[in-house]
């Protein structure tokens, strides 16, 4: 999967979704002069979600990523992106051999939503809960995409029941809250959107665009933001976790200045996609690298908040974050966050067959 592929499916995604946040942005129960708030807080938080994570989260750990305008910025060299209907061509062929793919329904499902085919996009997600039937995040999607797929573009019915189902297992679900709000804005209950966004402002960084956003949208439609949460205390352990970086000196001679060095941090249960993620080129090894809440999705879970992680280096040959056979990685065992004081060392030593 190239890079130019993964900007390709990012800006689809942007563009797919909105029609499902259409019906919010014409709400007759919204204030007229709260529709340009809501059209960027749409923007910023297709952008932030963790659906499309799996897809952009090589750009996370740079400066640049921050800026929305740069998420939806063209690739610097869309000539050589594959046409889309190609590329999920051949990820229908690959899942026909390897359909326990889990990651790869997803990111297929993403690529049937590029396509308008959001009946195809609903039935590669259901096809992923079979595999994955306890995962809250991909039960969220689904819901999503079972929206996408009806005759209305609504969040009712079976849609609806899913995100309740979701914020009945896991009540803090940021990506579920954002959505709840959205079903309750549709069917014109404004209290119950305001209930689900004002809890959601609870959990993001004040400091945040999306957190702005948020604020800037539960004003609009009447409501008090709260006041922004405390900052944790020291007792809740590390809030950025120090890496320190190594080849190990029998790959030394495998590593080229020009490879692309991935370093992360993912919870030890659950979906494997990162709570933060730096990069950098392979010329600078050996380096220690800090990894933090900025470094990943603001809408999903934050390294802050994950007591049991796993922390791991990748040296990508092909620059993409998705692993590839002949890339070498090093992985932590399961570590205790919360108990994390000194720099962690990571030698990377193992080449993925």
């Amino acid at each position: 999967m190239t890079p130019a592929f993964l900007a390709w499916i990012g800006l689809i995604s942007l563009a797919t979704l909105l029609p499902l946040l259409w019906p919010l942005l014409r709400a007759q129960t919204a204030a007229e002069d709260s529709r340009a708030p809501a059209r960027t807080l749409a923007v910023v938080l297709l952008i932030a979600l963790p659906l499309t994570a799996l897809l952009v989260y090589r750009e996370l750990g740079e400066p640049r990523a921050l800026d929305p305008a740069q998420r939806v910025a063209p690739p610097s060299e869309p000539e050589s992106a594959p046409d889309l209907a190609t590329a999920v061509a051949g990820l229908e062929k690959r899942l026909a051999r390897d359909g326990d793919d889990v990651d790869g329904l997803r990111l297929l499902a993403r690529g049937y939503q590029g396509l308008q085919r959001f009946a195809d996009s609903r039935d590669a997600l259901g096809r992923a809960r079979t595999l994955r039937p306890d995962d809250v995040d991909l039960q969220v999607e689904y819901a999503e995409a079972f929206a996408l797929a009806s005759d209305t573009r609504r969040i009712e019915g079976e849609a609806a029941a899913l995100l309740a189902d979701a914020l009945a297992t896991n009540p803090d679900h940021q990506r579920a809250l954002w959505l709840s709000g959205i079903a309750a804005m549709q069917r014109d209950d404004r209290a119950a959107a305001l209930a689900h966004w004002q809890r959601l402002l609870a959990l993001l960084p004040p400091d945040s665009t999306v957190y702005a956003a948020v604020a800037e949208q539960v004003r609009g439609i009447g409501g008090e933001v709260p006041e922004p949460a405390a900052p944790q205390s020291a007792a809740a352990g590390a809030s950025s976790i120090r890496v320190q970086v190594s080849v190990a000196a029998a790959l030394r001679d495998q590593v080229a200045p020009g490879d692309t060095v991935y370093v992360f941090a993912r919870a030890a249960e659950g979906p494997k996609m990162p709570l933060a993620i730096q990069r950098f080129a392979a010329s600078a090894l050996p380096k220690e690298v800090v990894l933090d809440d900025s470094m990943g999705m603001t809408a999903g879970p934050r390294l802050s908040q994950t007591p049991r992680i796993v922390l791991g280096a990748r040296i990508s040959k092909s620059g993409d974050a998705i692993a590839q056979p002949g890339d070498l990685e090093v992985l932590s065992p399961i570590l205790d966050r919360t108990a994390l004081t000194q720099p962690i060392p990571l030698e990377i030593a193992n080449r993925l067959p």
